[in-house]
C-alpha cells in the first residue's frame, strides 16, 4: 500500500499573513503558497502527497477546533500547518520544513 501524507494549510485571510521562511513576497497570499507546494509536492512525491488551503474562518465544519481556540487565545498565529492530522508549524509556510517533515514520514515506513 502507498503511503501517503495529507498536509492541510489552515488559515485567516482576512490576516493576510504572506510570510514564508524561504522568501518574503508582498504579492504572495498564503492561499497561492499552498497552491504553489501542492505543485511542488505533485511533481516530487505523485500521488502521495496532497496539499489542502482551509479557511478556519468561512468553514462551517467543526473541524480543527482546538486550533481555533488556540488562534482565539493568541497562542499561536496562523497558518498552521497540519500534516496527518497533526499540527506541525505555524505562523508560516516554510517549504522547505515542510518537504523534510514528508520525507521524513515517507521514510519512517509509516502507512497513512
Amino acid at each position: 500500500m502507498l503511503q501517503r501524507v495529507y498536509i492541510q494549510i489552515l488559515d485567516n485571510p482576512m490576516e493576510d499573513v504572506m510570510l514564508s521562511a524561504d522568501r518574503f513576497d508582498a504579492s504572495m497570499t498564503n492561499k497561492l503558497l499552498a497552491e504553489k507546494l501542492q505543485n511542488e509536492m505533485g511533481k516530487t512525491y505523485p500521488f502521495m502527497v496532497s496539499v489542502e488551503y482551509v479557511d478556519l474562518f468561512t468553514d462551517e465544519d467543526d473541524d480543527f477546533g482546538d486550533v481555533r481556540e488556540l488562534l482565539r487565545h493568541g497562542a499561536i498565529t496562523t497558518p498552521v500547518v497540519v500534516i496527518n492530522g497533526v499540527p506541525r508549524i505555524y505562523g508560516g509556510i516554510p517549504s522547505s520544513v515542510i518537504k523534510k517533515e514528508v520525507e521524513n514520514i515517507l521514510s519512517s515506513g509509516l502507512v497513512h
